[in-house]
C-alpha cells in the first residue's frame, strides 16, 4: 500500500454533534411555527363564521388571542450541524494542517475563535 502513513486531523472539542432528545433543545437551533385556526368575526351570508387557517405562523406575528381556535406548534429540523466528532479540517502533512490552523486563526482573530486541536492519526496497513 502506497499511502500515507498518518493523517493529521484538525478538530473542535466544543462544537461537536449531539444528540437532544427534547423538539425544543436550544443547542440544535430548531426553528418554531404555529398552525393556526382563527374565527372571523363577520358572519358569512348563510350566517356561519368563517375559519380562516394561517400555516407557518411565528410566535411574534400579530395575531388577536381572542380570535384563535386551535394553535398547533411546528418544530422545524435542526439548523445546527457539526461532525460527530467535531472534525474541522484533514490533512495529509502536519505543515499543511498547522499552515490552516494558522490561517484560520489570523482570519478569526477578531471574534475570538474557539480552540483547535491537532491529531495525528497513524494509518496501519
Amino acid at each position: 500500500m502506497f499511502g500515507p502513513k498518518s493523517i493529521w486531523v484538525i478538530h473542535n472539542p466544543v462544537k461537536r454533534a449531539i444528540w437532544c432528545s427534547k423538539s425544543d433543545c436550544p443547542k440544535l437551533g430548531r426553528k418554531e411555527v404555529f398552525d393556526v385556526v382563527m374565527s372571523d368575526t363577520e358572519e358569512n351570508s348563510d350566517g356561519e363564521l368563517e375559519q380562516i387557517i394561517k400555516l407557518g405562523v411565528t410566535s411574534e406575528a400579530d395575531i388577536d388571542e381572542s380570535k384563535i381556535e386551535r394553535k398547533v406548534r411546528r418544530v422545524g429540523e435542526p439548523t445546527v450541524k457539526h461532525h460527530s466528532l467535531g472534525v474541522v479540517a484533514a490533512f495529509r502533512s502536519k505543515k499543511k494542517a498547522l499552515k490552516f490552523l494558522d490561517e484560520h486563526f489570523k482570519s478569526n482573530q477578531d471574534q475570538s475563535p474557539d480552540s483547535l486541536e491537532l491529531t495525528e492519526i497513524n494509518l496501519t496497513p
